[in-house]
């Protein structure tokens, strides 16, 4: 009983479109594949799965490509061992949309768990059997990716920030992925499904690596968010036309600063908007982005100096702390604006330096939001000053990106 009122209070806080709360708990893993997440918890799943007899038969043929001894080309066939082959990715398609056809698994999975909790947002327009198809698409490239990127060494698309920890090319990395692959089996379990293996592997992969940003601050509207949360909902509306003002990070180079130079003179211009009453909530967004594996977080960093400096109570700011991009600034806080149940009849203003404006409202980021993220995370028209855009959140904000497992 005390676990599950722990369970559902953590729901109540995490970072979920209205009207959803996740039955599973907020960490790396959910963050990084809700899929396997959801056919965990979905009602019938898990059983279905593991009475499936091809998929068992798949499961065996894919324990039997680990090595139990030396291989090569080393330590590349290591890791090759546990990613899902193109044979793989269609059986398992084929397996699952048979599964949907069931209509009591197909509510359960798709219209209780993967179209209300916006994940899986950009194949809204898909049956449930294509969109299941396409969620397992894009699931199984994710871990493959992770795998490929913290195993193998292959560049991220930010090789600067996001790169494995390791130099692949020392002798060292084939007993290490040797070591991961035996501890990997060694934790296999009764109760596993057919993906537990590549997802137990793809998890500690970023663990080694120290890549799990992804889990930090949940739930995110509980902890240090909590107070903030609470203000929102208590809040007097009328006369306030815009919910917040977001402001996103900009870090430094250099490993002592905690903000960097823009990032100070975009607090400025916040704190001096809201001293002004322009909004009467701050939302604050960045990670631990610059530089590389710093101990900094942009968020926390802007909330502290909004507190010291200007004077801005506490429960005024929001932390948006997983952002590690200008587009992932924008869709994220788009989706802290839906998941707090700010008021939707009004826009939030994004805040920042007036060049950095100019770029947020462009073509140019406009273009870089679908090819990074494949989604518009809301609409942005000119601001009142040189200094703002509006912007109105779009729910499709909520749709995980999965080959990004650092800010999905």
């Amino acid at each position: 009983m005390a676990a599950a009122l722990s369970l559902a209070s953590a729901t109540t806080a995490a970072q979920e479109p209205a009207g959803y709360a996740s039955p599973f708990a907020d960490n790396v893993p959910t963050r990084a594949f809700p899929l396997f997440a959801m056919m965990r918890t979905a009602d019938g799943w898990a059983q279905a799965l593991r009475d499936d007899s091809v998929l068992q038969t798949l499961t065996a043929d894919r324990a039997a490509r680990i090595p139990t001894g030396p291989c090569t080309p080393s330590p590349q066939c290591l890791a090759d061992a546990w990613v899902w082959t193109d044979a793989d990715i269609a059986l398992v398609e084929g397996r699952l949309r048979r599964l949907v056809e069931n209509p009591k698994l197909g509510k359960a999975l798709v219209a209780q768990q993967m179209r209300p909790s916006g994940r899986f947002a950009r194949y809204t327009a898909l049956s449930d059997a294509d969109l299941v198809a396409a969620a397992w698409a894009e699931t199984a490239a994710a871990t493959n990716r992770v795998i490929a990127v913290y195993a193998k060494g292959a560049a991220p698309r930010y090789p600067v920030i996001d790169a494995t920890t390791f130099n692949m090319a020392l002798p060292q990395m084939t007993d290490i992925l040797s070591a991961h692959g035996v501890a990997t089996v060694a934790q296999a379990k009764g109760t596993d499904l057919f993906f537990d293996p590549a997802l137990r592997y793809a998890a500690g992969l970023l663990q080694m690596n120290e890549r799990i940003d992804a889990g930090n601050f949940r739930p995110l509207l509980g902890g240090d968010n909590a107070g903030t949360n609470r203000a929102i909902g208590s809040m007097n509306w009328r006369g306030k036309p815009y919910t917040a003002l977001l402001v996103f990070g900009h870090g430094p180079e250099d490993a002592q600063s905690r903000t960097g130079v823009m990032g100070h003179i975009r607090l400025s211009i916040a704190a001096d908007m809201f001293a002004r009453g322009v909004a009467p909530f701050i939302i604050v967004s960045g990670g631990n982005v610059h530089p590389n594996r710093t101990p900094f977080n942009e968020a926390v960093e802007m909330k502290r100096l909004l507190i010291t400096q200007y004077g801005v109570p506490a429960d005024r700011i929001l932390i948006e702390p997983h952002a590690r991009h200008t587009t992932t600034n924008l869709r994220n806080c788009a989706r802290l604006l839906l998941a707090a149940k700010f008021p939707t009849d009004r826009p939030a203003l994004v805040v920042s330096d007036h060049r950095t404006i100019q770029y947020i409202g462009s073509d140019v980021l406009a273009q870089r939001n679908l090819a990074e993220m494949g989604v518009q995370p809301g609409r942005l028209t000119p601001g009142p000053d040189q200094f703002t855009l509006v912007f109105t959140p779009d729910p499709i904000a909520f749709h995980a990106e999965a080959i990004d497992p650092l800010d999905p």
